[in-house]
């Protein structure tokens, strides 16, 4: 199955995706061909080579492409008013109204739906009632329609991203001087519940276009799945940093297909860690914890430390949206001061709760499915709760479906 992993180790803008998109292999010309279906007039697109410490990368620009629009453009960008104040209709209609493919058009539409739910949790008012300034520029909006070009044009089954980054200090904007990460930035992630680290970096690393993009498109936020690599797309951003070269890495790799036809691919992040210092008791009220607070499976293993001690491995498998809650229970209630982490893939069969008739009276059991056949496990709790009404042994239950 292809996979895109955006490795946002340096931010993330809407330029940098479309940069990183077709350096990955987006074929420039193809791309303006369906973004001229938008029927926006005075823009073209400029790709370039540029060099990041090293890194070869692309660089996309979005100009105006005759004498009149860039006197139209210069005064857009140096004077904050006359950018175009278009609302989330405006944006819909260009969109909806173009012929672009409709899976394009579905993919832009929910990258601006959370720009908008963003920018209305900012400014205290509704997402239909948002007037965008810089995103409803002519670039922005061919950031945000090239990057959902680019993935339907690559279709991939699974994309994924890692941590995300940004800077710290003040930037300018439409309403004046406000603070990296910028309002519309950490609202978008909060919707989201992105991962996010701030980086002792001066200035913005994560424009909230990038932020739309990558809290639209992952399906996980962390470190890369294991995969085969096929390619690897870097695109620049304009920012010369001292640390961390300014690049968005998108990593194109192979994930093997489920064999079977009646199994599906998931995805579960995997917290690890080892303790020798708290007691079997204690693991025990852990395990309950974990599980009352969403893990999918949690189990012990026994191990040697260090010193050669005796110890315990905890392990916790859990959906990546839970991990946050595990980690406080695990830092909470263990001795532990360290926990690993890392997504793993899950090939599941089907399985569904249903009613069966034993014996002894009506029982709950896991139906599961592979290859056409179906088997039937009792579940255990019911099953003991049937055993105590019947006064009888839980094997009898257990034994007789």
């Amino acid at each position: 199955m292809k996979t895109l992993y955006f490795d946002c180790f340096s931010g993330i803008s809407g330029d940098m995706t479309l940069s990183a998109l077709i350096d990955l292999g987006v074929d420039p010309d193809k791309l303006t061909g369906e973004l001229r279906k938008l029927r926006l007039d005075g823009w073209k697109i400029s790709v370039s080579e540029v060099s990041k410490h090293g890194v070869c990368a692309r660089h996309v620009d979005v100009i105006p492409d005759d004498e009149e629009h860039t006197h139209k453009w210069f005064h857009a960008h140096h004077h904050h008013h006359h950018h175009p104040h278009r609302t989330m209709a405006d944006i819909s209609q260009i969109i909806t109204g173009s012929d672009i493919s409709p899976k394009a058009k579905d993919l832009a539409i929910r990258i601006f739906m959370r720009l908008a739910v963003a920018e209305a949790r900012v400014h205290g008012t509704t997402p239909e009632e948002v007037h965008f300034h810089e995103v409803g520029a002519v670039d922005s909006i061919i950031d945000i329609v090239g990057t959902a070009i680019c993935i339907d044009m690559l279709s991939p089954g699974r994309i994924y991203a890692s941590v995300l980054h940004d800077g710290r200090g003040f930037v300018k904007c439409q309403h004046g001087t406000i603070p990296v990460p910028v309002p519309a930035v950490v609202e978008t992630l909060a919707a989201r519940g992105a991962e996010f680290r701030q980086l002792d970096v001066e200035g913005e690393l994560m424009t909230p276009t990038g932020a739309a993009i990558v809290a639209e498109l992952a399906e996980s936020f962390g470190p890369m799945p294991e995969m085969r690599i096929l390619k690897t797309g870097y695109g620049a951003g304009t920012r010369e940093t001292e640390g961390a070269p300014n690049l968005l890495r998108i990593v194109c790799g192979e994930i093997p297909d489920v064999t079977a036809a009646d199994a599906v691919q998931e995805w579960a992040t995997v917290i690890e860690t080892n303790v020798d210092d708290t007691t079997p008791e204690t693991l025990g009220y852990v395990m309950g914890k974990l599980l009352e607070a969403g893990a999918r499976d949690v189990f012990f293993t026994p191990v040697y430390m260090k010193k050669c001690r005796p110890a315990t491995l905890l392990s916790v498998i859990c959906d990546e949206s839970a991990a946050a809650a595990m980690e406080h229970i695990l830092f909470t209630e263990t001795s532990t001061i360290g926990v690993r982490k890392y997504v793993a893939a899950r090939t599941c069969l089907p399985r569904r709760i249903v009613t069966v008739t034993t014996p002894y009276g009506d029982v709950k059991a896991k139906e599961i499915c592979y290859n056409g056949v179906v088997r039937q496990n009792v579940e255990y709790d019911d099953a003991c709760r049937l055993a105590a009404e019947k006064q009888i042994p839980l094997k009898w239950i257990l034994n007789s479906k």
